[in-house]
């Protein structure tokens, strides 16, 4: 054979589908489980600096002088109005602080509540005690509540809010959500000027079940004994009492607005599934021709597919020597590609030419 004097070629795809449907559902799922979780450890940790502080206090002498709470007080519940949200005298305040932060322009208070219904056994549930940590920020700049938030919390607002359970709008202006995981529950809202997060963790889930799903039929439904949505309730009556259009039923406008928030995720899981993204190209992308030491040319990359479901995708890769002269060309095909479906496809190429690079291009 003319210029060839041996050459032996074999070129295997292998493709595979980028199934991200149950990926998307996981992840999705996860990022709300993280949103939650993440402010419920943090009150995990509240609890457990008030164990010690308590056990501390108990050794001094001298008690000292209570702080001074500052007009943010005012605003936090007391223990009467908890009678009423849960029907039950159980719930007493354990700890109140302030706290003032001049460089961002915040000024907080939080008070810790501890179930005294429960009999107290400090050596097998010593934190397992239902407890709730109410929080009041006063601020003046977003950014500077965000970088507050992230800087104290450990956490990011926008994250929470985008990947609650639920989300709602009391009034104009005036942002909620809320969210949960087995340990416990988060409520946040959020007004132009406050901020209002109640959390309770309650592992034994003597005051709500937070065992059920976020999705089904089987799934949570928020109704007047959730005690954090209650709680945001009292305190934005406080905060929005001039407000004559506030409608004071927070867990109804959260629940109301269930089918929205699930649209929400459906359509962020499915534009996961389809892999769309803002800088999506489609085609074939990140094509490489790579030779060893040994000879053998390696040949991958990925087809990305737009909206058009395919049955058969064919490209034509051909390989050229030092001189740009074309010593071997081959048609391979991809089969069945959904919408918005990526495939990958590899193989490899033995040839006894001088090669030095290859192309590829779509024949259809």
């Amino acid at each position: 054979m003319k210029n060839l004097v041996f050459f032996t070629f074999f070129l295997i795809l292998i493709t595979f589908s980028v199934h991200q449907n149950a990926i998307a559902e996981i992840e999705g799922d996860e990022e709300r489980k993280k949103a939650a979780q993440e402010a419920v450890n943090e009150l995990k940790r509240t609890i457990e600096k008030e164990e010690v502080k308590e056990e501390s206090i108990e050794k001094e002498e001298e008690p000292k002088s209570k702080q001074k709470l500052g007009k943010l007080k005012k605003f936090l519940p007391i223990e009467d109005e908890f009678d009423e949200i849960t029907l039950l005298t159980v719930w007493k305040y354990v700890d109140k602080r302030t706290n003032s932060d001049i460089e961002n322009g915040i000024e907080s208070i939080q008070g810790l509540l501890r179930d005294v219904g429960r009999v107290y056994d400090p050596i097998v549930n010593k934190y397992k005690i239902a407890t709730i940590q109410i929080e009041i920020i006063k601020y003046d700049d977003e950014e500077k509540l965000e970088h507050y938030w992230i800087s104290e919390k450990k956490s990011n607002l926008e994250f929470m809010f985008e990947n609650a359970y639920l989300v709602g709008t009391p009034v104009d202006n005036t942002n909620c959500f809320f969210n949960y995981t087995i340990d416990g529950a988060i409520t946040i809202c959020k007004t132009d000027e406050y901020l209002i997060q109640s959390i309770i963790f309650d592992k034994y889930q003597e005051h709500f079940k937070y065992t059920k799903s976020k999705t089904g039929t089987e799934k949570l439904e928020l109704n007047q004994y959730e005690m954090t949505t209650a709680i945001t309730e009292t305190i934005l009556k406080k905060l929005l009492s001039e407000n004559t259009n506030y409608d004071h039923e927070l867990y109804k406008i959260l629940k109301s607005n269930i089918e929205v928030k699930e649209k929400k995720i459906n359509e962020k899981d499915k534009n996961k599934l389809l892999g769309i993204e803002k800088d999506k190209k489609y085609g074939i992308q990140n094509f490489s021709c790579i030779k060893d030491e040994f000879g053998l040319i390696t040949i991958s990359g990925q087809f990305n597919n737009n909206q058009i479901k395919k049955d058969k995708v064919s490209f034509e890769v051909a390989f050229f020597d030092y001189e740009q002269n074309m010593i071997f060309k081959n048609t391979a095909n991809l089969l069945e590609i959904d919408e918005y479906e990526t495939k990958r496809f590899l193989g490899n190429l033995k040839i006894d030419k001088n090669f030095a690079t290859c192309t590829i291009k779509l024949n259809n």
